[in-house]
């Protein structure tokens, strides 16, 4: 009898030890993936702020790219109207300097590293505000998609300019500030251009490809940053 006795209480105390174990690894456990739970939180709100900031410097420089392309636009149409305009010295050298600018365009690809990175590592999907992860995946797909399209436009007016200058039908040297031609020169085949019916048609078709490359550009940058990026940037801390 004193040896049953005995024998429950070790079984009992035992019993009591399991589960005191048991339940000491499950606080562990628990602890274990509420601290993984707060470390992956602290890390997808770093990375989220890190996109932000890198959505930040695309609107900058997106907004810059459009004010660019208005002012282009603004000075394609003043090549235009001093095309209707006695070609004097001052006109002339009005032309020149606008129409020698008149190609170079500029355009911003989206810096995709750390979105890239968030979604190869999985952090991208642990973002809880499904708004906010549906809209940065949205500004990432149309932002390419864009570049697409400007890439047409731009190749297009680039080909343009290649065809017409090296076919010799407009030489780009006479329009080359730094070229070996004199002011009196450089305006006398600008007069000649615009007595050349064939010839000034296709400087004013090179124009009007201008405007339209310009004028997309400021379209699908105007999208993205006015539909897309709102409440998408944050501004990097300054310390």
């Amino acid at each position: 009898m004193l040896a049953g006795n005995k024998l429950s209480k070790y079984l009992i105390y035992a019993i009591g030890e399991i589960v005191l174990v048991v339940i000491g690894i499950l606080i562990a456990i628990s602890l274990n993936n509420s601290n993984q739970q707060n470390a992956l939180a602290k890390s997808v709100d770093l990375k989220l702020n890190l996109l932000k900031e890198s959505i930040y410097r695309d609107s900058l420089s997106m907004q810059g790219l459009i004010d660019y392309s208005k002012k282009q636009i603004n000075e394609a149409e003043q090549l235009l109207q001093l095309m209707n305009k006695p070609m004097n010295d001052a006109n002339c050298e009005e032309f020149i300097i606008k129409f020698s600018n008149h190609s170079n365009i500029r355009t911003n690809i989206a810096n995709r590293a750390i979105y890239d990175e968030m979604v190869n590592s999985g952090i991208f999907s642990e973002i809880n505000n499904q708004e906010v992860k549906s809209q940065i995946a949205t500004y990432y797909q149309l932002s390419n998609h864009f570049s697409s399209i400007i890439r047409i436009y731009v190749t297009d007016f680039r080909e343009f300019k290649n065809k017409i200058a090296f076919d010799g039908t407009i030489s780009r040297a006479y329009f080359d500030p730094n070229s070996q031609y004199s002011d009196m020169e450089r305006c006398e085949y600008l007069k000649s251009l615009m007595n050349a019916d064939e010839k000034r048609v296709l400087l004013e078709n090179f124009i009007y490809n201008g405007i339209d490359t310009y004028e997309e550009i400021n379209i699908l940058y105007s999208v993205l940053l006015n539909q897309m990026v709102t409440g998408l940037t944050k501004k990097p801390d300054t310390k």
